[in-house]
């Protein structure tokens, strides 16, 4: 068997890298994470027409190797890092010949590295439109290395991967002379370690400290101070070199059409449509409903898929439950695995039509747009404009939400953005929410037109926006992470998405969620389940004799029986135990030990808490909101309470289970569960004291 060749995929962000490997390796693709961060990885087979066997690594978008961002770090520690697992055999440079100035430079960086290259100009169809000439002979003799034009969205895979296999990789002369710019600390370092390349030497000069591979620090910063060497002159030297000899190649090699561009211009759909989409005000009602309609489409969309699951789940359950006898092994498959599951995957309708939508606004060029109009405002509070997305996400479920905050390059800003997301209102908590309105406030209408239940719970949807922007603030003053922030993107041209790109995107963020965050959800379901189904013994024995006597036999149906006898069981059930345990403490909000069951039940979704107060009550399926309520002896004091608890709690072990991944860092997410929960008992101590 040949051995596979590994070719890495690198470009600017928004050149056409993604549609290109989706195209070379179809469904042959692999979905995880960087080794030791969150950047994800994406890798593919492809098999050539010679019958060679390559695998691609799409590595992210990165405009220079000098970036700190973790995109583009992640660029660097593959490609200067000669022992990382993915550095690459050769490299494909992908560059957008419509704008071949700015991409040459991160080109040429690759090529002075001493890769075997190959590079790719792409969306040579829409030069060809902008009258854009390239002499490609020219730039293949100035670069010394093979090009070739693509368009890899208009183009079929065999089309490109017989345009690669034409050319073969090769190494091209050094582009700059990083001697020169490197000065005498380079050549004592080139003495050092002889058979290294040149330029990669003078970048890992200059990040001797970010580079967490690189062995011989000390060696390094010795180097430094005995010579004086200033990295920031030095990458300043690189920089206007590099442009300048840019600049000849683009001279002589580019040739534009100065009129027709002009006119062009003028008459560019994308600049026609700009003048209203980013406009300060017609551009911000645009946004309004661009992403009302993309959670309605969320909501909706995904509401029959989520039926099928919940129904095919309970379906599964039930016949396990027939088929095995009744006890343990049977709860324990389907209360315990099976729930598991099953709250995994009715998560995954919303998850991947949500990231569906997302790609297609990222394809459409739209999303960039957005975080533009947004930039200013989230700036204000310790963010950026690519935050709006998972914020506003949140408000469909927090999972996809925060595994969207990826896209933030600022690492700061998006732990800050991590953080605060889960207090969007998602929508597991309207059971909550309109189990608990339904009793506080009347249904009436006022003027005729506006609920006052929905405007009371738009309030608690607005309670938990102020409230993630006051702690926005806080943590932007006080995280201490010294990283300059700046907000670069670029508005690319609108185009049509490509389904293919969206559906993959949809499976892989799928698959992401369910064996990534999965296993903690499983893990947690079935501890929650075993400390609500055991109990001391004594205890067991004592109900299940309770329940044979006849006295109650004769008084009670089978059906009021099982539910009498469920409700107990909970109650000296370990999970019961921990209820009465920590009743003392939430006392004073208004709360007993059956809500404290309820409150520790909902971990495993926040909707779950309905169920479990009809449970512990022993009130029936059949009684509404309000009935349900009134069975229990609440009152209004403890429903307040119990609503500005669930606006702050992080009641949700699934949140809990894709911050940890998300950041790597448990201690990142026990945090935040603490903090949400301190703001819950502290904002119902203080709503319970007032209203009583």
């Amino acid at each position: 068997m040949s051995k596979k060749i590994k070719i890495a995929l690198v470009g600017n962000p928004n050149c056409g890298k993604t549609t290109l490997f989706n195209k070379l390796t179809g469904l042959n693709q692999k979905v995880g994470n960087f080794p030791g961060v969150t950047v994800e990885k994406k890798t593919g087979l492809s098999t050539m027409a010679d019958g060679q066997k390559y695998e691609i690594i799409d590595l992210p978008g990165s405009y220079s190797l000098s970036s700190t961002s973790p995109d583009e770090k992640v660029v660097q520690d593959i490609l200067l890092n000669t022992e990382n697992e993915s550095f690459p055999d050769a490299v494909v440079l992908i560059a957008d010949v419509t704008n071949l100035k700015r991409n040459l430079f991160l080109v040429t960086q690759i090529i002075d590295l001493g890769f075997p290259v190959i590079v790719a100009l792409n969306m040579s169809d829409i030069a060809k439109k902008k009258k854009i000439q390239i002499n490609i002979e020219g730039l293949r003799s100035a670069l010394s290395v093979p090009i070739i034009e693509i368009s890899a969205k208009k183009e079929s895979s065999t089309s490109l991967k017989s345009k690669l296999l034409a050319e073969h990789s090769r190494k091209g002369e050094s582009i700059i002379d990083s001697k020169k710019i490197g000065g005498k600390t380079l050549g004592i370092l080139a003495e050092k370690c002889p058979n290294e390349n040149l330029y990669r030497l003078f970048k890992c000069l200059n990040n001797i400290e970010s580079l967490t591979w690189l062995k011989d620090k000390d060696f390094y910063n010795l180097i430094v101070q005995n010579s004086s060497y200033n990295r920031n002159e030095a990458e300043l030297h690189e920089i206007n070199n590099r442009y300048a000899k840019i600049q000849e190649l683009i001279t002589a090699n580019v040739q534009i059409e100065i009129q027709n561009d002009a006119h062009n211009q003028n008459n560019d759909n994308t600049t026609k449509i700009d003048k209203i989409v980013i406009h300060p005000v017609w551009g911000f009602l645009i946004f309004i409903g661009v992403f009302f309609l993309l959670f309605q489409s969320v909501f909706t969309l995904a509401q029959i898929p989520m039926e099928i699951i919940t129904n095919g789940m309970g379906y599964l359950s039930d016949s396990i439950s027939n088929i095995l006898p009744a006890g343990y092994i049977s709860s324990f498959i389907t209360e315990g695995l099976l729930a598991g599951i099953s709250g995994i995957l009715v998560f995954l309708p919303q998850i991947m039509l949500l990231f569906g939508l997302i790609t297609v606004l990222e394809d459409s060029g739209y999303l960039s747009r957005i975080s533009f109009i947004s930039d200013r405002l989230l700036r204000m509070f310790g963010m950026n404009g690519k935050s709006i997305i998972p914020l506003v996400g949140g408000f469909a479920c927090s999972v996809p939400a925060i595994m969207a905050a990826r896209s933030i390059e600022s690492r700061k800003e998006r732990l800050i953005t991590i953080f605060i997301t889960p207090l969007m209102s998602c929508s597991a908590r309207l059971p909550v929410y309109v189990f608990l309105t339904a009793f506080i406030v009347p249904n009436e209408m006022l003027g005729g037109i506006i609920s006052l239940q929905g405007l009371f719970m738009m309030g608690l949807y607005l309670l938990g926006i102020v409230f993630s922007l006051i702690i926005a603030v806080f943590m932007n003053k006080f995280l201490k992470i010294n990283e300059r922030s700046s907000f670069i993107m670029e508005l690319p041209k609108y185009a049509i998405p490509s389904l293919k790109n969206v559906f993959s995107t949809m499976i892989n963020k799928g698959k992401t969620f369910v064996f990534e965050a999965g296993k903690i959800i499983i893990i947690a379901s079935v501890v929650l389940w075993f400390l609500s189904s055991f109990g001391p013994s004594s205890d067991r024995e004592r109900i299940n004799t309770k329940y044979t006597a006849d006295a109650i036999l004769q008084t009670h149906t089978p059906e009021e029986i099982e539910v009498l006898k469920s409700s107990e069981k909970l109650e000296y059930s370990y999970i019961g135990y921990i209820g009465k345990s920590i009743e003392p403490v939430i006392k004073p909000l208004g709360f007993d030990w059956k809500v404290g069951i309820a409150l520790i039940t909902s971990l495993a979704a926040r909707e779950v808490f309905v169920g479990t107060m009809t449970t512990i009550y022993s009130v029936g399926s059949d009684k509404n909101s309000k009935e349900a309520l009134a069975s229990i002896h609440f009152d209004k004091p403890t429903a307040f309470s119990l609503l500005i608890f669930y606006v702050f709690a992080l009641q949700c072990m699934s949140t809990i289970a894709i911050v940890k991944q998300e950041t790597g860092k448990w201690k990142f997410a026990i945090t935040q569960f603490f903090v949400f929960t301190g703001m819950a008992y502290l904002g119902s101590f203080i709503t319970y004291q007032l209203i009583r």
